[in-house]
């Protein structure tokens, strides 16, 4: 790479119907080149087709060379279309057990046949073996296997053994084995580190029935990326929206179900810098929508089937109203927008078209697909052609779109299928295309609303738009939300933005009773080993430790910047930029603002509000913080905040005291408050842990891991 070349990160999208792709400068943030291609689903390479294609394009714009790149990743909806659509593997559960706990323990690995979706399931069979003849049980088995019929009882294997999570030696020796036989194998243990032998069995017969299809992919893209003189380590996003390289892929691909989404979510946070807020992918059939809290998007646990597996994804929640979706019409009126899309109906959008082309239009309804009711509104014409009423057309009517928009299309187009409309309901033309995004941005504001009941945001909420036809339905959810709207930039491509700027990110969990400080030193050194194998640069690592004691959970989460690219990319920002990222976050003026702690890549804002009591009396008086890193990505927001500052030099005292602050003690024991420890950009909830002793020790550790450290900030909720 020459000096004054661009490092370049490429983010790729595999979406249902287009595979998008773009080239992002990681130094400016600034997009240099993107693409489409429709998504090969018929190619005899499958997907990797398309990825090959849109490389090649970028490529071939000449603005940047093959070794300038210094990070592919890409988002896709594989694992998650597999499990939707049943182009899963047969699954053969092997189960390593013995004595008179093992008769439960075949109970609990006798899976039955896993439902993945409605009519769609996994075929699990299931073979035991005791720990002494596991190995040359499972050697005859895989011959006799291979003598008979290759796909005869699984193509896919699993092993499982009741306590693996303590020592896995026997699980992945027999994995070994039968990987060393040519076939794709899951051992329980490297799913999930948790007791519960019979959600971990059910977690890894789901990602082995997927690993066939994965694997395959990955490597044709890997090939690819290669012929294509692209040196980086191929890297897969996370359905938690980090990536992973496609080596660890390949034996986690149930990591990356959900991914697409979790691509937008990413590139809101590290692209638009939304700190809090809704952000709102709208896409042709479906809209995702997701909450981001103090720079994080929120997580739950994922289900398959009605499943509950040991993952966690994003909550990114998908309603079938978008900028496709065609209008349901009954009494003269819009009943409904949506589910049915003009994209899956195979129908044009008529403010596509050419206004010569609806001429004769008259409108009628419809059934669009086999099952469906029949009251989609259509434009049928002269010619015999037939167009869908979208919601995309409802917008273009009333010229709510700008003309450079990505859904902008044909207002005269749109006006001709509304007034056809109208002819056939009675109701004005402008009043049903009103109509028609109100109930749009009804769907999306309440599924806002329910999120905010859920996680009740402390800071004050935007609304970023992303997709292609964000513009048509998310600006007015905004309206009825009474919230600032932004529409992202490259929104079109936002996803493959996201899998650009998305960061390294690892999960550790593990079953532990009464954890001990070590314990926890031993599960954040394991983390921090994991992620310098991932290829992270140590300054960017951040790790967050938590002891959930009604489970008897270790958790350690691990995030961290590729090494080659370890800035976020963008410049860092002064302190008058940090105070307006502060002022946006908490909603309040500049002017009543103060800098109460700075350091070499964090900065916190404290402002006071009064809240007056009954008639005018009393009172409190509140001091919301925020946490603004060097990016201008606000990190944290706390209504009403305590700041404790510390010096390295007098860590031990500093942290006592800021810790004893912050507990409070009642008839159950000592009760932390919410409590981080910030420093050099970092940004690590140490209540987690539940204890104060051990929030010590691991603010300790993570302090004494930074070099050249003089100054730490403890920040609690009051």
């Amino acid at each position: 790479m020459t000096p004054d070349a661009p490092a370049v990160r490429i983010g790729i999208d595999v979406g249902g119907t287009f595979t998008h792709a773009v080239a992002v400068d990681n130094r400016s943030l600034t997009m240099l080149a993107k693409v489409c291609r429709p998504t090969t689903h018929n190619s005899k390479n499958g997907v990797a087709e398309g990825i090959w294609q849109c490389l090649d394009d970028l490529l071939a714009k000449g603005v940047f060379k093959a070794e300038d790149v210094v990070f592919v990743a890409h988002s896709t909806t594989q694992a998650t279309n597999a499990l939707l659509e049943g182009d899963v593997a047969p699954v053969t559960l092997v189960g390593i057990v013995e004595g008179v706990s093992g008769a439960q323990a075949k109970r609990e690995l006798s899976l039955g046949d896993v439902e993945i979706a409605a009519g769609r399931k996994i075929s699990v069979t299931n073979i035991y073996f005791s720990p002494n003849e596991a190995e040359q049980g499972i050697r005859a088995y895989l011959d006799k296997l291979r003598n008979d019929n290759p796909r005869d009882g699984g193509a896919s294997f699993v092993v499982a053994e009741p306590f693996s999570v303590d020592d896995p030696e026997r699980e992945k020796k027999t994995a070994e084995i039968i990987a060393d036989a040519g076939f794709p194998v899951t051992a329980s243990s490297d799913v999930s580190g948790l007791y519960g032998l019979r959600a971990r069995a059910r977690t890894s017969v789901v990602n082995a029935s997927i690993l066939p299809k994965m694997t395959d992919v990955a490597d044709k893209t890997k090939e690819a990326a290669s012929k294509l003189g692209l040196a980086p380590v191929l890297m897969i996003m996370r359905s938690d929206g980090g990536v992973m390289a496609v080596d660890n892929m390949r034996r986690s691909p149930i990591l990356t179900i959900l991914s697409g989404p979790a691509a937008g979510v990413s590139a809101a946070i590290l692209y638009e810098k939304m700190a809090n807020g809704y952000f709102v992918e709208v896409g042709g059939t479906s809209t995702d929508i997701s909450v981001i809290i103090d720079g994080k998007p929120q997580r739950k646990q994922a289900a398959v089937g009605g499943n509950i597996l040991y993952l966690k994804t994003l909550d990114v929640r998908t309603i079938g109203v978008a900028g496709g979706s065609m209008l349901r019409v009954a009494g003269g009126i819009i009943k409904d927008v949506g589910p049915r899309s003009a994209h899956i109906a195979g129908l044009p959008y008529a403010c596509f078209a050419d206004p010569k082309d609806l001429s004769g239009a008259n409108a009628k309804l419809v059934a669009p697909r086999d099952g469906d009711p029949s009251d989609y509104a259509i434009i049928a014409t002269d010619a015999g052609g037939s167009f869908a009423i979208t919601a995309t057309c409802a917008a273009n009517a009333l010229g709510t779109l700008a003309a450079d928009d990505y859904s902008a299309g044909s207002k005269e187009s749109a006006r001709i299928a509304f007034e056809a409309l109208s002819a056939m309901t009675g109701k004005p033309a402008e009043v049903l295309a009103r109509d028609a995004l109100n109930i749009a941005a009804l769907r999306i504001s309440a599924v806002c609303e329910k999120l905010n009941e859920e996680y009740k945001p402390a800071a004050a909420m935007s609304v970023i738009g992303g997709g292609g036809g964000a513009s048509v339905v998310a600006p007015p959810a905004a309206e009825k939300l009474r919230l600032p709207y932004r529409h992202a930039k490259d929104a079109e491509v936002i996803s493959a933005v996201g899998a650009a700027m998305a960061m390294l990110k690892n999960v550790i969990e593990k079953s532990v009773v009464d954890a001990t400080d070590d314990d926890v030193a031993a599960i954040r050194a394991e983390m921090h080993a994991a992620m310098i194998g991932s290829g992270a640069d140590p300054d960017s690592i951040e790790i967050e430790v938590e002891i959930d004691k009604q489970r008897n959970t270790l958790r350690a989460s691990g995030s961290g910047s590729a090494s080659l690219v370890a800035s976020r990319g963008s410049e860092k920002i002064d302190k008058e930029e940090a105070a307006r990222a502060a002022s946006a976050a908490l909603g309040a003026e500049s002017s009543d603002m103060s800098l109460v702690y700075e350091d070499t890549a964090s900065r916190i804002f404290s402002a006071k509000n009064r809240k007056k009591g009954i008639f005018g009396l009393g009172g409190k008086t509140f001091n919301p913080a925020v946490v603004v890193d060097m990016y201008g990505l606000a990190r944290l927001t706390l209504p009403d905040a305590a700041i404790v500052s510390g010096t390295k030099e007098n860590m031990s005292k500093d942290l006592s005291d800021a810790i004893a602050r912050a507990t409070t003690f009642g008839d159950g024991g000592a009760i932390v408050k919410q409590t981080y420890l910030v420093f050099a950009g970092k940004v690590i909830e140490l209540s987690k842990l539940g204890d104060p002793e051990k929030m010590k020790s691991f603010a300790e550790m993570e302090i004494s891991s930074f070099p050249g450290l003089d100054t730490f900030c403890v920040i609690y909720k009051k």
